[in-house]
């Protein structure tokens, strides 16, 4: 789930890195929200790169995932 939502915010086939980790249990029945934050934008190798912080919580807002993203975005 929140692989899909970082693919639906920047785009398919634009990820040129993408790693996160469980922090806590995920159960059945769990409601969880993911959150994607722009933390930089910068310029590599004559590509437009977006990094993001990305975070995964419960209903009880305990944080299940959290990770990191870099893009490629259209300038």
């Amino acid at each position: 789930m929140t692989g899909r939502m970082v693919t639906n915010y920047v785009g398919d086939g634009t990820l040129k890195k993408y790693g996160v980790r469980f922090t806590s249990q995920v159960w059945p029945g769990d409601t969880l929200t993911s959150v994607a934050t722009v933390t930089d934008i910068r310029e590599e190798e004559g590509e437009s790169l977006v990094d993001l912080e990305i975070v995964t919580t419960n209903q009880d807002g305990v944080a299940v995932i959290t990770g990191t993203a870099t893009a490629k975005i259209n300038s």
